[in-house]
């Protein structure tokens, strides 16, 4: 109950371990993140004490491969910073200035770090945002900053934790910067339609008509607790009043996610009402379709113009039907005679000009040479 108030979950240098997490409480980060659509943040420290959940459920949560020979990360003499990838010069996480050739200077003129997590590679299915901008393995440069879908919801490894250098010279201008677009962008999907004790997510957020829209309800009891006993109802309304029912089905867990589908005919704003009587939960909310703009289908041709055109080339016009009569007469039509240009060289001004030219050239030449 305590736990899925939260929206974003930061990992430092701790571990499981006696005076610190229990197997029990990252099982239910991990739940709560799968489930529930919370973020998880991995900030990996000097003690090495996240190398302890290669051995936990959260093992399958983290976006790298480390390196379980080094826990104690990689120690630096000189300051080196992050270097972007192609996809994080545009992913939301490391915009600071809407121009990529700006953002991408920012970056080299961040502050380095000193330190950086023994990674080895990042996991199938992650995006790299940032790698370290020295060093290289057999799998190439190292990540640093990786994040990856995890159910539900989202994580992300930062393989430094130096972010605090980046306030030099410019107190909290892209640290603050930095931290609050990853909190927004890893909660976001929570907060997309939410009441007291419901809230209900939706993938893709912008749909286009005919795309299958999944959604995910998750209720909470009136004490708080996730809804285990109990149906959740809903139903959508189109922008041209047809009312669908929607099924929700509970998901195993204990986790009170209710999960459901359905597929738009058309654009527009789509209501849709959740009821969950057992709880006393009920929300109300809209999804805006977008109807695909597509080509122009059955244009007619214009066979007067088709008409006039084959009179005056000596063609013929006819409908598709006719096609394999107009490839047959194609076929019998007789190979066409080679054009012939004669050109009379000897009425050629070009021609006379240039043989007097050359003959000009040549006595003046000869004129010079005093051979004349």
């Amino acid at each position: 109950e305590q736990l899925q108030r939260y929206d974003v979950i930061f990992l430092g240098d701790v571990g499981v371990g006696e005076g610190e997490l229990k197997e029990s409480d990252v099982a239910l980060i991990r739940g709560l993140v799968e489930q529930q659509g919370s973020g998880l943040i991995f900030l990996p420290g000097r003690r090495g004490r996240q190398m302890s959940f290669l051995n936990s459920p959260l093992a399958d949560l983290m976006p790298v491969q480390l390196d379980d020979k080094r826990p104690d990360g990689v120690a630096l003499q000189n300051e080196v910073p992050l270097l972007l990838s192609s996809v994080g010069k545009g992913h939301l996480l490391t915009r600071f200035d809407g121009d990529e050739n700006r953002n991408d200077d920012i970056w080299k003129n961040l502050p380095g770090f000193y330190w950086s997590a023994a990674v080895e590679k990042s996991r199938p299915g992650s995006e790299v945002l940032a790698v370290h901008a020295s060093m290289r393995n057999a799998w190439g440069r190292v990540p640093l900053l990786v994040t990856r879908p995890a159910g539900s919801g989202k994580v992300l490894f930062m393989g430094t934790d130096s972010a605090w250098r980046w306030r030099r010279g410019v107190e909290d201008k892209w640290h603050y910067r930095f931290w609050s677009q990853v909190v927004r962008w890893m909660s976001h999907q929570r907060h997309l339609a939410e009441r007291a004790g419901v809230r209900l997510t939706f993938s893709p957020e912008t749909p286009n008509a005919g795309d299958t829209v999944f959604l995910q309800a998750t209720v909470l009891d009136a004490s708080g607790f996730p809804l285990e006993k109990g149906k959740v109802d809903g139903k959508i309304t189109s922008p041209g009043g047809r009312t669908e029912k929607l099924d929700f089905a509970a998901l195993d867990g204990g986790w009170g996610v209710f999960k459901s589908s359905f597929v738009p005919k058309q654009g527009g704003p789509h209501k849709i009402l959740l009821t969950a009587d057992a709880a006393g939960r009920k929300l109300e909310t809209e999804i805006t379709v977008t109807q695909p703009v597509r080509e122009k289908v059955g244009q007619p041709a214009n066979f007067t113009v088709l008409r006039e055109l084959a009179s005056l080339t000596g063609g013929a016009v006819g409908p598709t039907t006719d096609l394999a009569k107009v490839i047959e007469q194609i076929s019998l039509l007789p190979e066409p005679k080679p054009l012939e240009q004669r050109i009379r060289l000897w009425a050629d001004p070009w021609w006379a000009g240039s043989i007097l030219f050359l003959l000009t050239v040549y006595w003046v030449s000869r004129k010079l040479a005093g051979m004349i």
